[in-house]
Order: structure tokens, then sequence, then C-alpha cells
């Protein structure tokens, strides 16, 4: 049998003060800060769940900036693309008026040829335009240099015909074809750009080679790039299985072969077509599609391939000749027609940009709905039902007070306790 000492009990009511002292402090810690975990070990689960949450608002938080800056660059490139649209809006209907022989006398020719001289400024003016964030819309990853600031290049050469003076020939692309690309949610990305060599097209590209491929075989294993697309050559392989390896690629371009066994690039929509031998291969090289000389892109075509197709500037360039010279059956047929080729070709890229601009709405609003239920979440999970806080404070400390008045009363002091 054990005596219960006034040591024993003194020992007791201490333990169970010091107790109710530290979770009154531990209360009081939750009131002062708000939050119910404060470490870890406080609730490791709930702790884990709080980084999760904040890991995850981080990464809502990055998507939401991404498509902010999504839809201001898509809508740089829609507002862009709505002035081209206007631009060749009105070249229709000077085509139209020449093709009924409004430009018949030469006062009139001069003022269509002028008009259309300023149109092809505009638009090449649209076609440089760089974004907010200092960027080429329309250059792909080219966002301009010193010696070389925009990606279209126009030519010029004084032209006596219809006194045009110093007019543009020609318009050369020296961007590239890199798409501009933005995570807009977890594994979806959107572009937020168009190639120059994709937009400012007029008609499908064909690229015939001047070359015999009959005996051609691959000397080594290599890789050939169309329109950035990576297609492996193996040794041996001939210029059937190379037709038949393009044609399986995916890109927009379609192969064959011509008269003399020579290979046939045709695209499939309006574009310019982008070749190049990656590395140290030679494929399109001898087979006479790409200039051994300057062999990468852009105007790395070979000399001796011939080429079909033309720019929005070069058919706009064409028909600026033709009305001045009066050829209204050329401008109500071939040109008309090279127009409307040329505004689908706007149009399909316009619509391109609005449903990207409607997915990234959509996105952004999915995004803030997902962003306010995570917050509430953490809130949830790290915040402090302040009423039943204060509650159980109050209700400790009231505990704590009547253990402290028992227990004056109950463990009296006796000379011992002032010998020890």
């Amino acid at each position: 049998m054990h005596r219960i000492t006034n040591q024993m009990l003194n020992n007791t009511m201490t333990y169970n003060l010091q107790r109710h002292q530290t979770d009154m402090d531990a209360l009081q810690n939750k009131l002062g800060t708000g939050k119910a975990v404060r470490t870890p070990r406080d609730n490791p689960i709930a702790a884990t769940n709080q980084m999760l949450y904040r890991t995850r608002l981080s990464e809502i938080d990055q998507f939401i900036s991404n498509i902010s800056e999504t839809q201001a660059r898509l809508n740089e490139v829609d507002t862009a693309l709505q002035s081209s649209l206007r631009i060749f809006q009105r070249i229709r209907e000077l085509a139209v008026q020449g093709a009924n022989g409004i430009y018949s006398n030469f006062e009139r020719k001069e003022a269509a040829a002028t008009e259309m001289n300023q149109l092809l400024e505009e638009l090449v003016s649209i076609a440089n335009q760089k974004g907010a964030t200092g960027r080429s819309i329309f250059g792909g990853f080219n966002t301009g240099t010193e010696e070389q600031p925009n990606p279209f290049v126009p030519i010029y050469m004084t032209l006596t015909a219809g006194r045009q003076g110093d007019a543009m020939i020609g318009v050369e692309y020296r961007g590239n074809i890199g798409e501009q690309v933005r995570e807009v949610s977890k594994s979806e990305y959107l572009e937020v750009n168009i190639p120059g060599n994709k937009v400012f097209w007029a008609t499908e590209q064909t690229l015939t080679s001047g070359t015999d491929a009959t005996n051609y075989s691959a000397t080594s294993n290599q890789i050939i790039m169309i329109d950035g697309k990576e297609i492996e050559i193996s040794a041996g392989d001939n210029v059937d299985i190379i037709i038949d390896k393009i044609n399986n690629s995916g890109v927009s371009v379609k192969a064959s072969k011509g008269g003399i066994n020579n290979l046939i690039l045709n695209t499939t929509v309006p574009h310019q077509i982008w070749l190049e031998d990656k590395g140290s291969g030679t494929a399109l090289q001898e087979l006479g599609l790409v200039n051994k000389n300057f062999p990468q892109p852009p105007n790395n075509i070979d000399p001796t391939a011939s080429i079909g197709g033309m720019s929005i500037f070069e058919m706009m360039i064409q028909v600026r000749d033709d009305l001045v010279r009066g050829d209204q059956e050329l401008v109500g047929g071939r040109d008309l027609g090279l127009i409307d080729g040329a505004l689908d070709n706007i149009l399909r890229h316009l619509a391109a940009t609005g449903a990207k601009q409607s997915r990234a709405d959509e996105l952004a609003k999915r995004a803030e709905y997902e962003k306010g239920n995570v917050t509430e979440l953490l809130a949830k999970n790290e915040g402090i039902d302040f009423p039943e806080t204060i509650m159980n404070f109050k209700w400790l400390e009231s505990v704590h007070d009547y253990a402290l008045s028992v227990g004056a009363k109950t463990i009296k002091s006796t000379l011992l306790d002032f010998l020890r």
C-alpha cells in the first residue's frame, strides 16, 4: 500500500497546471496568428495539405499570368490580321474596277498605281509590326537585330510605268518559322504568333528540282527538315523511299517525282516551304532543292530548281502592274482569283486566332474559379474557427483558475516544506 504524500499532490497539481498553461499558450498563439498549424509537428497531415495547396496556387498564378500574356499577344495578331483583311478588301475593289475598264486613261492608271503602292507599304508595315514586348508578331523567333530589325525586307526599283518612281518590286522574308508558345494549363500550350511564311502567302508553293534522282542513294543516316519537321533518312534510301517518308511525316507538303525522276514538293495550304539539311546532312542539296553554297533558310533554294507560287506581296505587285498596263482580262481573271485565295488564307488564320482567343478566355475563367476553390481550401486548412477557439481558451482559463483555487485550499504547507 502506497502512501500519498503532500509532495506527490504538489507534483500532480503542478503538472496539471503546467499542462493547462501550455494548452492556453497554444490557443493564444493560434488567436494571435489566426493559423491552426504553426509547425509541421502540430498537425503533419494538415501541414502536408497546406504545402500541396500552396504549390497548386503557385501553378495557377503562373497559368493566369501566361494566359493573360497569351490573350494580349493573340489580340495583337488579330488586330494585325484584321488590318490586312481591310487592305485586301480594298485591293479587290480596285481589281474589280480595273476588270471593268475604269482605269483606261493614263491619269486613272497612275492613280491606281499610287494607291496600290500605298497599300503595299501599309501591308509591309503590318507584317513588320512589333507587339508590346518588342517582338515581331510575324517574325517567328526573330525579334529583330540592329542589322536586321524587320522580318520582311522590301526591294525597290525606279519604275517609269504609271510614273511610279521608286516602287516596290519584291519583298523577302528573313524571319524564321519559330512558333512562340505559352503553357496555359497543365500540359496544354497555345501558340501566340504566326510565322510570316504562313500568313503572308497567297498560293500553294511548288518546288521542282532540276536534278535527275534516278541513281540517287543516301550515303549516310541523316535528317532533313521540312517546315521544321525532322524526317529521318537512312543510308541507302532512294528518292522513292524519301518521297514516302515525306508524305507520311504529317507536314503540309506532298512529295512526288517528275518526268526525269526529279523530286517535286507541293504545299497543301498556302505557305513558303522551309527546307534544311540538319547537321552534316546533304540529302536535299544532292537532290537539287537546297543551295549547296547557301544551305541555311530562308532563301536557300537551289538556283537550278524552279519555284511556283507567290507571296501576298508578289501577288499585289502583279495586280498593280496589270492595272497599270490596263490588262482587263488578266485583272478580272487570274488576279481576282489570286486575291480571293489570299483573302481565304487571311480568313483562315483569323479563324484559327479567334479559336485560340476563345480557348484562352475559357481557360482564364477556369483558372480563376480553381484559384478561388484552392484558396478557400487553404484557408479552411490553415485558419482557425475564432469563436470556437475563444470559447476553448475561456474554458481552459476557467479550469486553470479553478485548479489554482482548489490547489491552494487542498495542499497545505507544512514545516517540512520549508525545511527541504
